[in-house]
């Protein structure tokens, strides 16, 4: 197969022919004695309106596609003035000249013409007893003719292509119908050049065999392709070789241009359909994840129609990602969401349900045997196919019933932020492993910062007095089991320093072994300040 194709920019206004050929215009009846001369090479050369110079001046307001037609009386003594008027001609874009030979210029100059033939420049020798005016007329009017004619089959082509995005027609749709258009094998391609929809039969499916095709375009999603057989290709003496756009004939290449407008088209139509869905979805989910539905029925009638179960039991699970040096979650053009879906979905099960977040991923998913196992699966996932990305995956707890999703959400939310305090930002943690920190999260604030103040007041008055760090040594201090050396270790600081330190916080709390209530109450405020930290951050 060979191709050509075009993008969302056509290379020729709709509906207006390029106008005659130079072999074409010799065969009118008007030009019946006139011979082609020299620049034969460019006979293919469109002409698009006729003039008449009698001054060489004339030259600079041409604007290209004329045919040009003079008796060279101005210049008729000076063949070299002639011959410099070609190459300006050419540079100009004008399609053919044509000097009338008789009384005033008896033939035409070789250099002139060795010029042409060089510059594949056509010149037309006219007999002495034409008529100009007869020239004009038939010409124009048969270029005028032929692009009355484009114009209403272009007009034809275009309200039967528009059809198709009017009626909410598909891509297979419009190139069912540019196939019968054009008689010859289409496709839309995405930006990558795979076949989105064809018609006919294209080449296969692979983007190498797509970017040939498209020789013009911007290679956004929606072009649109056209093929020759190979047959085809020969007859035009192309074989198999890549041919150019314009060996497609004009109403094929009306067909193409309007298509890729066509496939524009529904291209912006599906875009602005997945983003009023996406909008619509993300904020049915917000609503499960963030309080309870005002009205049950309404809202599992509005998950239902989004195809979601919302009879099994879920937990929402959270999952953050950021990078450990180059190569980040963002330094690409597809979003976050986008690159970790592909990687989560066998992880996640066949019924969760996931949108994209900030920073990562929100689930809801099932349990399955085991939702710590799945939560470990969905972090082995995502760090298989990224290890320089720390990975962070914190649960809620299951609830049956979908108007407690909030709760597990608020669970999840809670583990992450204290599951980074406590571990960092690479971990897998659900609500159930917080410990002593589920029974502390369900006082309220008040009571916990009482808590705090009386244990750690005297500590925290020091910090902030010294710019200090007694109550996050005390912390990691009780974390790592009361020993100093991996408190040093953990802190990254002398030993020594980690002494003097508790020294103090002795000195300030009355000291560490004291009463086992007290020892009790200090770890206990220890925790309470972490989880008020934590909350603080979120």
């Amino acid at each position: 197969m060979t191709g050509i194709g075009i993008g969302t920019a056509p290379t020729v206004p709709y509906g207006l022919s390029p106008g005659l050929t130079v072999s074409e215009a010799l065969a009118l009846p008007c030009l019946s004695g006139a011979r082609l001369v020299a620049g034969t090479s460019g006979r293919g050369r469109r002409i698009r309106v006729v003039n008449i110079m009698e001054v060489p001046d004339i030259v600079r307001w041409m604007r290209g596609g004329e045919l040009l037609l003079t008796t060279a009386y101005a210049v008729r003594d000076d063949a070299e003035a002639l011959s410099d008027l070609v190459p300006v001609l050419a540079e100009r874009g004008l399609a053919a000249l044509a000097v009338k030979v008789g009384p005033y210029l008896p033939a035409l100059p070789p250099v002139m013409l060795a010029v042409a033939d060089e510059l594949g420049f056509p010149v037309v020798e006219l007999p002495g007893a034409v008529m100009f005016n007869d020239i004009l007329s038939e010409v124009l009017g048969t270029v005028l003719n032929r692009q009355a004619l484009e114009l209403e089959r272009s007009r034809a082509i275009h309200e039967r292509l528009t059809a198709v995005a009017l009626d909410g027609g598909s891509y297979q749709e419009l190139m069912n119908v540019l196939l019968e258009l054009s008689g010859c094998a289409a496709a839309v391609l995405d930006e990558h050049g795979w076949i989105l929809a064809s018609a006919g039969s294209p080449p296969p499916d692979r983007p190498p065999a797509a970017e040939r095709a498209i020789e013009t375009g911007t290679g956004a999603s929606g072009a649109v392709a056209l093929w020759r057989d190979d047959a085809a290709a020969a007859d035009h003496g192309t074989g198999a070789a890549m041919p150019s756009p314009h060996e497609l004939d004009t109403h094929q290449r009306m067909a193409l241009e309007h298509a890729t407008t066509v496939a524009a088209t529904i291209a912006a139509q599906e875009r602005a359909l997945a983003s009023r869905q996406q909008r619509y979805r993300t904020l049915l989910l917000m609503e499960l994840v963030s309080r309870p539905p005002r009205d049950r029925a309404e809202t599992a009638r509005r998950a239902a129609a989004m195809g979601w179960n919302l009879r099994l039991p879920r937990a929402v699970v959270l999952v953050e990602v950021a990078s450990t040096g180059t190569g980040g979650p963002t330094d690409t053009e597809l979003s976050l969401e986008e690159r970790l879906l592909p990687l989560v979905r066998s992880a996640a099960g066949p019924c969760a349900i996931i949108w994209g977040s900030q920073s990562g991923l929100v689930l809801l998913a099932e349990p399955g045997p085991s939702l710590n196992g799945r939560c470990q699966a969905l972090h082995a996932a995502v760090t298989a196919a990224h290890p320089d990305w720390d990975v962070a995956v914190a649960a809620g707890t299951v609830r049956d019933d979908f108007t407690d999703y909030h709760h597990s959400y608020e669970e999840a939310a809670q583990t992450l932020t204290l599951g980074r305090e406590l571990h960092g930002p690479d971990f897998v943690r659900g609500y159930a492993d917080l410990g002593v920190y589920r029974l502390l999260g369900q006082l309220p604030a008040a009571e916990l910062t009482a808590l705090v103040d009386d244990a750690l007041g005297p500590l925290l008055a020091h910090d902030a007095e010294h710019e200090g760090s007694l109550v996050e040594t005390l912390g990691v201090y009780l974390l790592q089991d009361r020993n100093g050396v991996a408190t040093a270790a953990r802190l990254h600081v002398h030993y020594n320093t980690l002494r003097y330190r508790l020294r103090q916080i002795d000195r300030l709390t009355g000291g560490l072994e004291r009463r086992p209530t007290t020892r009790l109450q200090t770890e206990l405020a220890v925790h309470a300040y972490r989880l008020l930290s934590a909350r603080d951050r979120r």
